[in-house]
């Protein structure tokens, strides 16, 4: 194999991904050097087959995206965007012409709702969309994939149409006869979710559902991430992610769980497909609390303020809407706090389930999106001694400081998404949640002493890494005046960080290359971008792994 140097850039350099001037070489599927670039006393470059001027540019780790949805993603081209969707009235016409545009699809899928913008704060009805796409399997998926409507014959095809609905309890929503309305929340939704999905790939067949996941890990390629982790694959699916590892150079790998969706229960580490979990360990997931059913802890006067928040969101949209899904929550008083009672286990649940995975050698990625989720998920690691290799939490989007200790105290690395702050942001301003608790609290966790990874939770989030960056540096959202403005600004961390964290410490999360970083001996798996990553308009170049470029701009799939 051939000896390849680069010089002329800007190296973010070792464990740390200090940024420096340096020339890289590369010896077959390793760093060979990496030394620096024309200060005083600075090594002539060494001799190589190739030299390769990157003058201007910038050399990142490959990044590792130890949250991204590929298996789900990747359906996502046959579905509607409906983000532009500004009213129900926007949802039933699109609906509509959906429906008549594609006759034969098995399921009419719409993708990303920011509902809690609309003016009736609420998801169309099944009898609403039966009248839109009559005798249609119709599913509506709001933009957080935690929540989502589904037609008639869309509960009907997956039980829901009857009393096999209360095996959800309030995952299904119900009217006063106790008939389903058609709004299905969490494990309802994933159950519905991953039914869709399937119908869908088996429509298309094996060769083309090989053809939908394939695209998408090239795509993924064409913005620099050199791995992807599928926080969640189907146990059927399983062999389906296998085929596509071995058949591209995206590294890859995944977590199993329950086979009736994401959000159901783990049914026990007997029932986890066998053999490798591509380029990482086996691994499960498991839902501490939800996604808009998230597990909050507040002080007791944070009510009065919520509900201002909330009844002055429905005054600037002269609707009743968004007061109307705030009354809609379940609040309790527990210990002079306020909770939202959204905790999916008992401790004694999680503990058990946490503890048979663990022993079976399964490690556990446990969704924490709220802080009583956080401090139930830290408890447990912790009343189990859990090592902090066997155990990852996701999220922690809304948190405080007691909980970052808590959480920190275990070890265990937090995977959290600050590319969600310019598409959820706003939101959480508006509905008052950063008056107390802190949001996508990157800042507080690092002094803390967590381990911090960067992910995208793609597609509920941007993919494009770098937006994930800059997001974690500038921490931007719209004001109410369309201008941009910081939100918790003090809770940005430094660009060194977010690259570590987007890459170093995202690989040593999962056990995987790249937890060296740009540094000799290591595998050679970097990205190289046209300027500074955190710098608007940069945009990824070229992308190696294993010593090897595998896309480069103009080379295949536009990411």
């Amino acid at each position: 194999m051939s000896c390849r140097l680069l010089t002329g850039g800007i190296v973010w350099a070792g464990t740390a991904c200090t940024p420096r001037a340096a020339w890289v070489l590369v010896d077959g599927d390793r760093i060979a050097a990496v030394g620096d670039e024309g200060g005083p006393g600075a090594a002539s470059p060494p001799a190589a087959d190739q030299r390769i001027d990157i003058t201007g540019s910038h050399i990142l780790p490959g990044f590792v995206d130890v949250h991204l949805h590929l298996s789900q993603a990747a359906w996502f081209p046959l579905g509607a965007d409906a983000l532009g969707w500004q009213s129900l009235a926007d949802a039933l016409r699109a609906v509509r012409v959906q429906a008549d545009a594609d006759p034969v699809a098995p399921w009419l899928l719409f993708w990303r709702v920011a509902q809690w913008g609309w003016p009736e704060g609420r998801l169309p009805t099944a009898a609403e969309l039966d009248r839109a796409a009559p005798g249609r399997r119709v599913l509506v998926s709001t933009l957080n994939m935690h929540r989502g409507a589904l037609s008639s014959a869309g509960l009907a095809t997956i039980g829901l149409d009857g009393p096999g609905a209360a095996r959800f309890g309030g995952d299904v929503t119900c009217d006063r006869r106790g008939r389903p309305t058609g709004e299905v929340w969490e494990a309802a939704y994933s159950l519905a979710l991953q039914r869709a999905l399937s119908d869908i790939a088996t429509q298309t067949g094996q060769a083309g559902a090989q053809g939908v996941l394939q695209a998408e890990a090239a795509r993924l390629l064409g913005h620099g991430i050199t791995h992807a982790h599928d926080p969640y694959v189907a146990p059927d699916w399983h062999q389906q992610m296998l085929t596509l590892h071995a058949q591209g150079p995206l590294r890859l790998s995944w977590a199993t769980g329950a086979p009736a969706g994401m959000e159901a229960r783990p049914p026990g580490p007997g029932f986890a497909p066998a053999g490798p979990y591509g380029d990482s360990g086996r691994e499960v997931k498991v839902f501490v609390d939800g996604g808009d059913r998230c597990a909050l802890r507040l002080p007791k006067r944070a009510a009065a303020g919520l509900l201002a928040s909330s009844a002055g969101e429905a005054w600037r949209l002269r609707a009743a809407g968004p007061l109307r899904e705030a009354l809609r929550r379940k609040v309790s008083v527990r210990d002079g706090h306020l909770e939202t009672p959204y905790l999916r286990y008992t401790d004694t649940e999680l503990t058990n389930l946490v503890s048979e995975y663990v022993e079976a050698g399964v490690r556990v990625r446990l969704h924490a999106l709220a802080n009583l989720a956080g401090a139930q998920a830290a408890r447990v690691l912790g009343r189990l001694a859990v090592p902090s290799g066997a155990a990852t939490i996701d999220h922690l989007m809304l948190l405080d400081p007691a909980t970052a200790e808590q959480v920190a105290s275990t070890g265990v690395v937090v995977s959290y998404q600050p590319g969600f702050l310019p598409r959820f942001g706003a939101m959480l301003r508006s509905a008052g949640a950063d008056r107390y608790l802190t949001v996508f609290g990157g800042r507080l966790l690092l002094d803390a002493g967590a381990s911090l990874a960067l992910s995208s939770d793609y597609p509920c989030g941007e993919v494009d890494p770098l937006h994930n960056l800059r997001a974690a540096v500038q921490r931007q959202i719209a004001g109410p005046d369309g201008e941009d403005r910081p939100l918790q600004p003090e809770q940005a961390i430094t660009p060194a960080e977010a690259v570590r964290a987007a890459t170093v410490t995202a690989a040593a999360a999962l056990q995987a290359p790249g937890a060296g970083g740009l540094a000799p001996g290591e595998t050679a798996d970097f990205v190289v971008c046209d300027g500074d990553p955190f710098h608007e308009g940069t945009r990824v170049v070229q992308t190696w792994i294993a010593g090897t470029p595998v896309w480069q701009t103009g080379s295949g799939a536009s990411p």
